[in-house]
C-alpha cells in the first residue's frame, strides 16, 4: 500500500473536494459523449440518412453545452451547478437525437449520466434528474411510437422495459448509496464524537496527571533535601554516640579505679579498727595498772611508745584516707560531668535517646550520692585527725605525767579515762566510716551495672543510627527512581499535547 501524505489523507471527507473530483470526472465522461453523439450525427450524414440542418443544428448545440460546461467547470471546478447544466443538456440533445434519429445508444448515454450522478450524493437532485430522464425517455419513446418506429418486435419492446428497470434501478442504487454514504458518514461523525470526548477526557487526565507530576516531583524534591538532612543528622549522631561510647568506656575504667581504690580503703579501715581497738584494750589495761603505775613506769613508757607510734600510724592512715576521699571526690565530679555529657547527647538524639537520658541521670545521682558520702568521710577523717592529734597530745601528755608519776597520778587517770572516751568514739567513727564505705562499694556497684547498661543501649543507638543512615541511603536510591518515574510521566503527558 503506498503510504500517502498527510495533506492527502481523507481529503475527499471535505464536500467541496468531492464536488472538485467528480466534475472533473463528469465534465470529461460527458464531453467524451457529446464526442460520441457528434460523430454518430457525421456518419449518418455521410451516409445520407439525415438532414444537413438537423447534423449542423445538433452539433451547434453540443459545442454550445460543451462550451457553457467547460467555462463552468474552469471558472469553479467545485460547482454544484455543474451536474445540473451537464444534465440539462444531456436531457435536450438525447430528446433532439432520439426524436429526429433512431439511434439506439442514447440510451445507454442516458443511463451513465444518470449513474455519474450517484457519487455526489445529492439525492433531492438525482430524484429530479431521474424524473427528468424518465420523462424525457418516455417522450421519445411516444414520438418514435407515432412514427412508426417506436416497438417494432419483441426485443425491442423488452430494450424499453428494461430502460425503465434501470432507471429504478439506478433511483434505488442512488438511494441506497446516498443511505449507506449518511449511515457511514453518521456512525463516523459519531465515533469521532466519541472519540473526541475520550480524547478531551485523556487530555483533561494528562493534564492533571502532569500538574500532580510537577507536584509530586517537588515533594521528591523536598524529600530528597529532607533525606540528604535526615542522613547528615544519622552521621551526626552516630559520631556522638561513638564518642560518648568511648566516654562510657573511659568512666567505666575509671569506676573499676574507684572500686579498687573503695575496697583498698574497706581494708585499711578494717585496719584502723584493729589497732583502734587494740588501742583500747592497751589503755584499759594501762587502767588496771594504772595503781601498778609507780612500779612499771618503764612499761608504761614503753607502752606509750607504741601509743605514739599507733597514733602516727593512724595520722598516716588518716592522711591516706583524706588522699583517697579527695580522690573518690575527684571521680565523682568527673562522672557527674560524664553524665551530664551523656543527657545533653541523649537531648540531641531526640526520642532515641530517652532511655539514655534515664541511665545518664542514674549516673548522675550516684555521683552526686559519692560525692556527698566522700564529704562524709573528709568530714569524719578531719574529726579523726584531730582526735590522734589530741591523742598524741594526751599521750605527750602521758609521758610527762609519767615522768612525774609520783605529783600527777589523778591527771595520768584522768588522761587515761579521756583517752578511753576518745578511742571509743574513734572505734564508733571508723565503724561508721568502715559502713560508708561499704555503702559506697554498694553504689560504685550499681554505676558500674549502669554503665554496663548505659553502654550497651549506647551500642544500640548506635547501631539504630546507623541502620537509619542506611535506610535513608536506600530512600535516597527510591527517590531517585520515583524522580525518573515521575520525569517519563511528564514526558508521556507532554507528547499527548500534540492532540489537543
Amino acid at each position: 500500500m503506498i503510504d500517502r501524505p498527510e495533506s492527502m489523507k481523507f481529503r475527499y471527507n471535505d464536500r467541496t473536494e468531492r464536488y472538485h473530483r467528480m466534475n472533473t470526472f463528469f465534465v470529461g465522461a460527458v464531453t467524451g459523449l457529446w464526442a460520441l453523439f457528434i460523430i454518430y450525427l457525421l456518419l449518418k450524414l455521410g451516409a445520407s440518412s439525415i438532414a444537413v440542418p438537423t447534423v449542423i443544428g445538433n452539433v451547434v448545440l453540443v459545442a454550445i453545452f460543451t462550451v457553457v460546461n467547460l467555462v463552468t467547470y474552469l471558472r469553479n471546478k467545485a460547482d454544484e451547478k455543474l451536474k445540473h447544466l451537464v444534465s440539462i443538456g444531456m436531457a435536450v440533445e438525447f430528446l433532439l437525437v432520439g426524436v429526429q434519429t433512431d439511434a439506439e445508444f442514447i440510451y445507454f448515454a442516458l443511463i451513465g449520466v444518470l449513474a455519474l450522478q450517484i457519487p455526489y450524493y445529492d439525492m433531492k437532485r438525482y430524484r429530479q434528474s431521474c424524473i427528468t430522464y424518465v420523462v424525457v425517455f418516455t417522450l421519445v419513446f411516444i414520438v418514435r411510437i407515432l412514427k412508426g418506429t417506436g416497438i417494432e418486435d419483441v426485443d425491442s419492446l423488452c430494450r424499453v422495459l428494461c430502460m425503465y428497470l434501470m432507471f429504478l434501478v439506478l433511483y434505488k442504487v442512488g438511494s441506497i448509496a446516498k443511505e449507506f454514504s449518511d449511515h457511514a458518514l453518521g456512525s463516523a461523525e459519531e465515533q469521532s464524537g466519541k472519540q473526541r470526548v475520550m480524547l478531551d477526557g485523556i487530555l483533561d487526565i494528562s493534564r492533571t496527571v502532569q500538574d500532580e507530576s510537577s507536584k509530586s516531583s517537588n515533594l521528591v524534591d523536598e524529600l530528597v533535601n529532607v533525606t540528604e538532612a535526615v542522613a547528615q543528622s544519622m552521621k551526626e549522631i552516630v559520631s556522638a554516640t561513638n564518642t560518648t561510647a568511648r566516654s562510657i568506656e573511659e568512666q567505666n575504667s575509671m569506676t573499676q579505679s574507684i572500686q579498687n581504690t573503695i575496697e583498698e580503703t574497706g581494708e585499711r579501715s578494717r585496719q584502723m579498727v584493729d589497732i583502734a581497738t587494740d588501742s583500747n584494750e592497751s589503755i584499759q589495761e594501762n587502767l588496771q595498772v594504772i595503781e601498778e603505775l609507780k612500779s612499771q613506769s618503764e612499761q608504761i613508757a614503753k607502752t606509750n611508745l607504741e601509743v605514739t607510734a599507733s597514733m602516727d600510724r593512724l595520722q598516716d592512715k588518716t592522711r591516706e584516707v583524706e588522699e583517697i576521699a579527695g580522690m573518690i571526690l575527684n571521680i565523682s565530679n568527673q562522672t557527674n560531668l560524664l553524665a551530664l555529657n551523656a543527657s545533653i547527647e541523649s537531648a540531641r538524639a531526640g526520642e532515641a535517646g530517652r532511655g539514655f537520658a534515664v541511665v545518664a541521670e542514674q549516673i548522675r545521682q550516684l555521683a552526686e550520692q559519692t560525692k556527698n558520702s566522700t564529704e562524709k568521710i573528709t568530714k569524719i577523717v578531719s574529726e579523726l585527725n584531730e582526735n590522734a592529734t589530741e591523742v598524741v597530745k594526751s599521750v605527750e601528755f602521758s609521758v610527762e605525767a609519767t615522768r612525774e608519776q609520783n605529783e600527777k597520778i589523778m591527771l595520768a587517770a584522768e588522761s587515761f579515762e579521756n583517752l578511753n572516751t576518745n578511742m571509743s568514739r574513734l572505734i564508733g567513727d571508723i565503724n561508721d566510716i568502715a559502713g560508708q564505705i561499704s555503702g559506697l562499694s554498694d553504689s560504685n556497684n550499681r554505676i558500674v551495672e549502669n554503665i554496663s547498661q548505659l553502654s550497651a543501649a549506647t551500642e544500640q543507638v548506635t547501631a539504630s543510627a546507623e541502620q537509619v543512615h542506611e535506610m535513608s541511603e536506600q530512600n535516597m536510591t527510591y527517590v531517585e527512581d520515583v524522580r525518573d518515574a515521575i520525569g517519563t510521566i511528564r514526558g508521556r503527558t507532554d507528547e499527548m499535547k500534540q492532540y489537543t
